[in-house]
């Protein structure tokens, strides 16, 4: 009989055929016979066909997701349980409970806490728990907060207005004091709400704009140990395009280190989260945004040298690597460009 190849699901992959690639590349390093199975609710996305299987996936809000779900984890013995949707990943972590059940099964599910997840989805309660670990965020306040939105006018002169809920940028404006109210009230027109109603203002979050410039940090945990940092990642965005990065250069991650280690301790973090940081003149970092998944600011590493698909398997299949996954040259500029593939014919 012959034995079934080695299986990782990642599930929304949408656009990041080239995290696919790289896993596939990290099964032959590794010298496993392995498959990356792709699952979509869209039989026509850029991924859905792209994988070495692909299936279909109910929606994650589908009363059907959760058993489907399983069933694919359960026919395939996948090791692994990737997931790139903001909103897949709170109804895994936080709504269902479903990463524990996999867990429980011996499914590695990367990810942050229930907590934590939550916090990453919700701006307002990040900003929160990253003071109460005392990591350097922005002043954050509720739009619908009028007097904590005076307060920030009397300490600073430009604000970020953005969705409290929001995934990427989503309604990010940056505007003087006397916008901000107006800013919100627009921003609240288009705003996702936790609840489903129609959004309000207290679905809108009022910053204090960060000086200095924007660095984006991936933090990477073990999969088996959570809590436990395993490598720091960085690179400084030069330009950024439908509220991810289009450009950047690869960077030294000493100085994010210290808040790098707060945040995996305290979020009980396994795998890999890309988070947006500011430094000021005085190199002192300020954490803006947490996403809990592999963003669209990896590839830049890794085309520099990282390789954390390879930490993944290696962690998943108990194989011991040397420290390179967590090398990556310093310096080296990349930049994103668009491609297009034939996906289904009606």
């Amino acid at each position: 009989m012959t034995a079934k190849p080695e299986t990782i699901i990642i599930s929304s992959a949408g656009r990041r055929l080239y995290l696919i690639d790289w896993f596939r590349e990290a099964f032959a390093a590794l010298d496993i016979e392995g498959r990356v199975v792709v699952a979509e609710n869209d039989p026509t996305s850029s991924s859905a066909s792209y994988g070495d299987v692909g299936r279909s996936l109910p929606k994650y809000d589908d009363p059907d997701y959760g058993r489907e779900l399983m069933s694919l984890v359960a026919e395939f013995d996948a090791k692994i349980l990737i997931s790139a949707n903001d909103y897949e990943l709170i109804h895994v972590h936080v709504n269902s409970g479903l990463a524990n059940s996999l867990r429980e099964t011996g499914v590695l599910v990367p990810g942050v806490s229930a907590a934590w997840q939550a916090g990453c989805a919700d701006k307002l309660q990040m900003a929160q728990m990253l003071a109460a670990i005392e990591v350097p965020t922005p002043a954050t306040v509720s739009g619908a907060d009028d007097q904590g939105i005076d307060e920030l006018s009397a300490r600073a002169d430009e604000f970020v207005v953005k969705h409290r809920f929001g995934s990427g940028s989503s309604g990010l404006r940056v505007v003087s004091a006397d916008q901000v109210r107006q800013a919100v009230t627009e921003a609240a027109l288009s705003a996702p709400a936790a609840g489903g109603h129609p959004g309000t203002r207290d679905d809108v979050v009022v910053q204090s704009k960060l000086p200095g410039a924007e660095y984006g940090v991936d933090i990477i945990g073990s999969l088996t140990d959570g809590g436990m940092l395993s490598g720091v990642l960085a690179r400084r965005k030069v330009r950024m395009r439908a509220g991810e990065t289009d450009k950047a250069v690869t960077v030294d991650a000493a100085p994010f280190a210290r808040i790098s280690e707060l945040i995996a301790g305290a979020s009980d973090l396994t795998g890999l989260i890309d988070v947006d940081v500011f430094v000021d003149d005085f190199g002192e970092a300020s954490v803006i945004d947490i996403n809990p998944r592999f963003g669209g600011g990896y590839p830049f590493v890794h085309l520099a040298g990282a390789d954390v698909p390879l930490y993944y398997l290696s962690q998943a299949f108990d194989i011991e690597v040397d420290e390179c996954w967590n090398k990556y040259e310093l310096g080296v500029v990349s930049a994103k460009y668009e491609s297009i593939r034939v996906t289904g014919q009606v």
